[in-house]
């Protein structure tokens, strides 16, 4: 234990010492890979609309309150309205009769505002509002007077359905409040005015009513990337301080010290299990605050407004990310001992990440449930039990599950390894290697 522990320190020394190797290892991957995730739907908007951040609306026969709302919004740096009378939207029509079912095949969400009087004719949407909240401070019937806002898009496209609701989402309770504000003084005058807001005293009903909707949304990319990274990092520290090490010589000298062959696997696995487990939550955490900065919560984006897990949640995601992080050296230390050429370590060790970069874009646009024989595949238990853990559908049989499994394959290559020792010997491209025995 005193050799494990030695080892452990002498290789985090090494790692900690050069604060340039630390920003790769810790924090490089991570950010990289969040610029990716918040870059992705401004992309993915550019190629559905041709804008690379504002989305596209026309609004027609827009009352003058809605013009004003849109102007002062907080979200209304991500729509770029065009406004179009009635008659505008006519003539518009009469010089081009597709020329606003084109613009929705383009993204452009076609918004129209109409309003109807006690009578049924034909009037302003907001004088129609005004009425509105005058008849039910006089207790008055309402059943003629309308208001609709209609949003059309293009069906076949589910991005743009995507956009109409994240749009309808905006303006549902915001532009409500808003006609509240300015059009329902004679309301609010006979006593009228908004519920009691529990938010304003109990802080934790906000939270847990964004976690709501944001961890659904998170489910689809966080399991993908924490595992992912965290393969990133395992796979970069065993080439580092285990397969160039061998190559280089260093590996065979230290290996051919009084320390045991144990030992010194031992405290290099630690090493790189503390190293890629820190780093996949720190990962984690660079999530949650670029989470809880969305406030625009684009219907595009990947980290949505509100990510929240409680402590419990974050204690079996914790012991998730050890466990796997242990199979995943296990692995890659597998790798290392069974093959002696570099080029093919580092070839082998990369296959394992190409299939996580799979496996990332497949949970992104999964939308089925996890079924229980995938908690029985190694690593990739590891996702669907994060997944499970977002969603608040966690299982504790499943969690067992998982970690009996990648528990049990990691004793079997840690034993594998230990028997294998030899293979941390750096064997020459000629007969004999450093230790003067002959090459089988």
């Amino acid at each position: 234990m005193r050799h494990t522990m030695t080892i452990f320190k002498w290789e985090m020394r090494k790692i900690i010492s050069n604060w340039r190797r630390t920003l790769v290892v810790f924090l490089m991957p991570a950010v990289l890979l969040l610029v990716a995730l918040n870059v992705f739907p401004l992309l993915i908007n550019y190629l559905s609309t041709g804008h690379l951040q504002s989305h596209p609306i026309i609004a027609i026969n827009a009352p003058d309150s809605f013009q004003e709302y849109a102007a002062q919004s907080a979200k209304s740096t991500y729509y770029d309205y065009t406004f179009y009378s009635s008659k505008e939207y006519k003539n518009k029509l009469e010089e081009d009769e597709e020329y606003f079912l084109n613009q929705q095949k383009k993204g452009v969400l076609l918004i129209r505002f109409s309003a109807k009087d006690e009578d049924g004719k034909s009037a302003d949407f907001d004088t129609c509002v005004e009425r509105y909240y005058g008849h039910i401070a006089r207790y008055e019937q309402l059943e003629k007077l309308k208001c609709n806002i209609v949003v059309s898009f293009d069906s076949g496209s589910f991005t743009n359905y995507t956009q109409a609701e994240q749009f309808l989402l905006n303006i549902k309770k915001e532009y409500k409040d808003y006609l509240f504000s300015v059009l329902g003084e004679e309301y609010a005058e006979a006593g009228g005015g908004y519920r009691w807001d529990t938010d304003g005293f109990n802080p934790f009903t906000f939270v847990m009513r964004n976690r709501a909707n944001a961890n659904l949304g998170a489910a689809r990319t966080i399991p993908g990337v924490m595992v992912l990274l965290m393969y990133y990092c395992v796979y970069s520290l065993v080439g580092e301080i285990l397969a160039s090490s061998r190559e280089s010589g260093f590996l065979t000298k230290v290996y051919l010290t009084p320390i045991p062959e144990v030992s010194l696997l031992t405290g290099k696995m630690l090493t790189v299990v503390t190293v890629s487990s820190i780093s996949a939550m720190l990962s984690y955490l660079l999530l949650f605050f670029s989470s809880w900065l969305n406030h625009s919560n684009s219907a595009f984006s990947l980290l949505p407004f509100g990510m929240f897990l409680t402590p419990t949640q974050l204690l079996i995601l914790l012991i998730t990310i050890l466990v796997t992080s242990f199979l995943m050296c296990g692995l890659c230390f597998g790798i290392v001992f069974k093959i002696r050429r570099m080029e093919d370590v580092l070839l082998n060790l990369q296959i394992p990440l190409v299939l996580l970069v799979f496996e990332f874009f497949g949970q992104m646009f999964r939308p089925s449930q996890s079924l229980q024989l995938e908690f029985m595949i190694p690593i990739h238990n590891a996702i669907m039990m994060i997944r499970d853990v977002f969603l608040g559908r966690f299982q504790l049989q499943n969690f067992v599950l998982t970690v009996l499994i990648n528990g049990l394959l990691t004793v079997i290559l840690i034993a594998l390894c230990i028997k294998n020792t030899d293979g941390m010997i750096h064997i020459s491209q000629g007969g004999p290697d450093d230790t003067g025995r002959s090459r089988k």
